[in-house]
């Protein structure tokens, strides 16, 4: 299925797209006339997803967490631990 639809188009094939969304995870775009009332259907998972990646990003715990996995002098080697002595 295309990834670009006119609102019309939309409309008729609505049921389809909704489908295609959720199984793909591919944006589906309803370009107007108007290209400030163009709209982006995507799937709500994904919704969530950049929604969470942008307040990790605004609060700066995104930053943080990107300098920790960068810095390894914190990280403990899994395979030397002595699991007997735990």
């Amino acid at each position: 299925m295309q990834d670009s639809f006119t609102p019309t188009n939309a409309r008729k094939h609505f049921f389809d797209i909704v489908k295609q969304v959720s199984s793909e995870h591919k944006p589906v775009t309803v370009q107007s006339k108007d290209e400030n009332q163009d709209v982006v259907i995507v799937n709500k998972h994904d919704w969530d997803a950049m929604q969470e990646a942008l307040y990790l990003s605004a609060t700066g715990t995104l930053a943080e967490v990107q300098k920790r996995e960068a810095d390894n002098s914190g990280w403990t080697d899994i395979d030397s631990i002595d699991w007997e002595k735990l």
